[in-house]
């Protein structure tokens, strides 16, 4: 039994030590611009025309426990709708996301995201954008845009914002 276990230590010594490391091969004549060049280029054209759509769009703010787009957020709605019917946006689909404050129970708050996304898309959808293309979801009260606990912060909270799917 003694040799067996003196074996098998040799052996798992053998093993270890027996193995060499290869350095990674580097290409030392790339200079750092070269990289950050290379970076910048992994960004393919359709995640930045993605990434231009979702930054041009407009949020769309809410009462506190309402789900109606208000009269001064008609405007984003319109400009929302032109911006995703274009033809650059035309091949995408839209998920409008439902936003609210901490105040009430999650379930309210899921239900009543889910409720306002709802009520951007019907907007969207009156504007002409094809229903098909629009997904709602909810994060209730879970994806605050402002952690701070005042009626400003509050008041960006109660929110819907828009993802671009390829």
């Amino acid at each position: 039994m003694g040799k067996l276990a003196l074996t098998s230590l040799a052996v798992a010594v053998l093993v270890l030590t027996g193995c060499s490391q290869k350095s990674p091969e580097v290409d030392m004549t790339k200079s750092t611009a070269d990289t950050q060049s290379s970076v910048d280029d992994g960004m393919s054209a359709l995640q930045k025309l993605i990434a231009s759509l979702e930054a041009n769009s407009k949020t769309i703010y809410f009462d506190f426990d309402k789900y109606n787009v208000r009269k001064d957020q008609q405007a984003n709605i319109d400009a929302n709708a032109a911006l995703f019917n274009s033809t650059e946006a035309k091949n995408f689909s839209i998920k409008v996301e439902g936003n609210c404050d901490e105040f009430g129970t999650d379930e309210y708050n899921y239900a009543l995201g889910l409720k306002r996304a709802k009520s951007v898309k019907d907007g969207l959808v009156a504007k002409g954008m094809n229903a098909d293309r629009l997904t709602v979801v909810s994060y209730g009260e879970s994806n605050p845009a402002v952690s701070e606990h005042n009626k400003d912060a509050w008041a960006k909270n109660r929110r819907a914002e828009f993802k671009v799917l390829p």
